[in-house]
């Protein structure tokens, strides 16, 4: 295989599949919430194989944690597209940042997404944020490529306006192995709250969620999006009291009319 994107990580995981309908939106394209959703998956299978998975993780009394993932997309395959997902970890951060980087590439290998995430470690007992263990460092090579999108300055505040709600409770059906909110429900949320007219018509070029705090089982969620000044969306998921589990800023391209 040829490696385009800089020298080859000493630990890569690819996979091919094809788009099936159930993970696709209205426009029968790759929906946001499922290419999220396979980012999570192909991650969470790699760190297994490497030795350093949730399972792994669980009995040294720690488990991950999503710190951050941002995604910067030309394209989103369409239904039956034939696929390549590729992921790999790009070094640790301080004593707490783990890093690991992403492309989806179409069947001819151009890319349509590249994403960089930030995993962290929790304590099990506490709920507290772990040191990384130290094997963790080893596995990526010093000039490992990284897209260093995650370490792109996020939004220190949520811009002031009138802003498109909506509450939601948090279902069984939400809840990970962690016994918090799956990552993935709250880019869903944060769609509910997306303009009708970009939902349907626009096409994601961006999109950078930061998650703060686990929502659980019995919560009450409140999913706010309004224009962030910047031509892009700001969106925050939040409890009714304004504790922020998440926010999110992105920006989407209107597709052009058909002929």
């Amino acid at each position: 295989m040829t490696f385009a994107y800089g020298p080859a990580p000493k630990c890569l995981l690819e996979e091919t599949f094809t788009v099936p309908a159930g993970a696709c939106g209205a426009a029968l394209r790759l929906a946001l919430p499922a290419l999220t959703d396979r980012l999570q998956e192909i991650a969470g299978r790699h760190a297994h194989e490497i030795g350093c998975g949730i399972q792994t993780l669980r009995e040294e009394g720690i488990t991950w944690v999503l710190g951050r993932l941002s995604l910067r997309i030309a394209a989103l395959p369409a239904w039956r597209d034939a696929v390549r997902l590729l992921t790999w970890p790009s070094g640790v951060r301080g004593r707490l940042a783990a890093e690991r980087q992403f492309v989806l590439e179409d069947a001819a290998g151009r890319p349509l997404v590249t994403a960089s995430s930030e995993w962290l470690c929790v304590n099990l007992k506490t709920g507290r944020l772990a040191r990384m263990p130290e094997r963790i460092g080893g596995l990526a090579n010093p000039d490992t490529p990284d897209f260093g999108y995650c370490r792109e300055r996020f939004p220190a505040a949520v811009p002031e306006g009138p802003a498109a709600e909506a509450a939601f409770a948090v279902r069984r059906a939400d809840i990970d192995v962690n016994r918090h909110v799956n990552n993935v429900h709250y880019t869903s949320w944060m769609l509910e709250t997306l303009p009708e007219e970009l939902f349907f018509q626009g096409i994601p070029v961006a999109f950078d969620i930061e998650y703060r705090r686990a929502a659980k089982l019995g919560d009450t969620v409140v999913s706010r999006t309004l224009p962030d000044g910047a031509g892009g969306w700001h969106h925050t998921v939040t409890a009714p009291d304004g504790t922020e589990f998440a926010r999110a800023v992105s920006r989407w391209e209107m597709k052009p009319p058909e002929a």
